[in-house]
């Protein structure tokens, strides 16, 4: 009696799962039969590739907005893929001495426009003669590799697969308090029977690669983000900035994953950061570099178990926390949530947190380098030369500012700093005009007129209805040689360069650089509004530039 009801429970279930499977099949079916909007989506990879070990996409434009003021701002990340605006050349790196800088969002500061990230202020601090005043006189560069949501995990990784890395003479982790609860997450590395460090090779891509290709995927997709546009325009309509952090769970927040690893099951986790730690130490240093692990100033959490295992690997460390108070000191008595040095909106570090660890940091590697040492004055000066050729609206000179080196002085004009520091953003092309008639019209037929100029497609619409318009286009370039493709795009037979762009003003005018291999076909098209149909075509054209 027993056996027979354990079979029949096991046939119901079955069955069951048979059912919800064949329900699901019906549903894809029909949605690619009756509403084939995603099958474009469906033939990339894109949305559900793995994040083991992603690096941001070299030469890539987007936009992002100030967690504060909602004021937007473009964001590049350069030929290394790296968030600066401004490119590396081997010959530039094999010459000068190159600063790295790993870490997650903190580090990659995408909430700023890159001149105010820690990263550009530090290199300029690091580049002014110590006699003269003038920039150029440390022959150093400092480069991000920071990328939101990266543990310790990916940052090893970017190291250890960026082609340059022996390059790098000085290697800083900046150290967040839920990178080690963040890499039990994502199957980068583990630690086998023996606790040596073992490299996990994705063993979910087969079931990720299987729902990129569903349109059910995308669908539930769809609905997400129109619930979350739902919620975000709920939470405007209160007219009170939102503001995610409890003050009173604040030490708690910093605190929980030390507790839940002593706690809970996951001393594991600190197992796996050691090793990690020790293997990202042994191949800096076997590269002839230096390695430092910097804590930020958020709370004292280097006196946690992470803090413990630092020490014990003999790992140099910068408290940015003891930076912040020996020149603040209120930042010592202020918890985070209430500090000036981070968005009132957003739990990350502002300009102002920026340009202070910048200052802590310049202060260490000036005494590493062996660089002659600035007076707080000359840092002073230094810095405000530096941040007023951003401040002024839109980056242009303020009121009667001279673009040429005065005579009296060798410090570098703010256009020379913007030339520099903002190279991706003040190569961007601009509005041609008149674009009408123009022999680099393309022959589509669309929402958009599309034009093809030196290597830039561009969308540019007259009449359109600006209103903060967030929309969407898909990019498909389709070479004369598929072997042009990066590898990862062979099997697709084309390039995917789908992207977003944010119109501030009519005409609306969008930007696209191109690869630089010979092209035979392009095709193009709407994705829509942002937080509304995400995925769904709005238009779609194609342009032959060779047989």
């Amino acid at each position: 009696m027993t056996r027979s009801r354990t079979a029949a429970a096991f046939a119901n279930t079955a069955l069951l799962l048979a059912s919800c499977v064949a329900t699901l099949l019906a549903f894809e079916v029909a949605l690619r039969l009756l509403h084939p909007k995603y099958e474009h989506l469906a033939d990339t990879a894109s949305l559900f590739e793995s994040a083991n070990g992603v690096a941001r996409i070299p030469n890539h434009r987007g936009m992002r907005r100030d967690p504060d003021t909602l004021a937007p701002h473009a964001f590049f990340h350069n030929n290394f893929g790296s968030r600066q605006h401004r490119n590396f050349s081997a010959e530039n790196l094999d010459s000068s001495t190159n600063v790295g800088f790993f870490g997650d969002s903190f580090t990659e500061n995408v909430q700023l426009p890159a001149p105010f990230s820690l990263t550009e202020p530090l290199d300029y601090l690091l580049n002014v003669d110590a006699g003269s005043g003038e920039e150029g006189g440390g022959g150093v560069n400092v480069l991000n590799f920071g990328m939101a949501a990266y543990g310790m995990s990916q940052s090893l990784l970017r190291y250890e697969t960026w082609k340059f890395r022996q390059t790098l003479d000085h290697v800083f982790y900046i150290h967040a308090a839920n990178d080690v609860g963040d890499d039990r997450g994502t199957g980068v590395f583990r630690l086998d029977d023996a606790g040596r460090l073992t490299r996990v090779e994705r063993p979910r891509s087969v079931g990720w690669a299987l729902l990129s290709k569903m349109h059910l995927s995308y669908l539930a997709w769809d609905a997400t983000n129109r619930l979350t546009a739902l919620f975000a325009e709920t939470a405007n309509k209160a007219e009170q900035p939102v503001n995610w952090v409890d003050e009173a769970k604040q030490p708690v927040f910093l605190r929980r994953w030390h507790v839940r690893r002593d706690e809970g099951g996951h001393l594991g986790a600190l197992a796996l950061f050691r090793q990690q730690l020790r293997r990202f130490k042994a191949a800096v240093e076997q590269g002839g570099g230096s390695f430092t692990l910097v804590y930020l100033p958020l709370e004292d959490y280097a006196a946690s178990g992470v803090a413990d295992i630092v020490r014990e690997e003999d790992v140099e460390t910068i408290n940015l926390r003891n930076c912040f108070g020996e020149r603040d000191p209120a930042h010592l008595q202020t918890p985070w949530v209430e500090s000036p040095y981070r968005f009132e909106s957003d739990w990350h570090w502002n300009k102002r947190g920026n340009r202070l660890a910048a200052v802590c940091l310049h202060r260490f590697l000036e005494r590493r380098l062996g660089l002659p040492q600035l007076s707080e004055e000359r840092v002073e000066r230094a810095l405000a030369r530096y941040y007023s050729a951003f401040e002024a609206p839109g980056g242009q000179p303020a009121a009667g500012e001279r673009e040429a080196t005065p005579l009296n002085t060798r410090e570098p004009a703010p256009a020379a700093i913007r030339r520099k520091y903002n190279t991706l953003e003040a190569g961007w092309p601009e509005l041609w005009t008149p674009w009408a008639p123009s022999p680099d019209k393309l022959a589509i037929r669309a929402d958009f007129d599309v034009y093809l100029h030196d290597g830039w497609l561009a969308y540019v619409r007259e009449d359109c209805q600006v209103d903060n318009a967030y929309l969407g286009f898909y990019l498909h370039i389709y070479p004369e040689d598929v072997q042009d493709l990066p590898p990862h795009r062979l099997e697709w037979g084309f390039d995917n360069l789908d992207f977003w762009y944010f119109f501030r003003e009519a005409p609306c005018t969008a930007w696209r650089a191109l690869p630089d291999y010979p092209i035979a076909r392009i095709q193009t098209g709407g994705l829509g509004t942002h937080g509304a149909s995400l995925h769904q075509k709005t238009w779609e054209a194609e342009h032959v530039l060779a047989e």
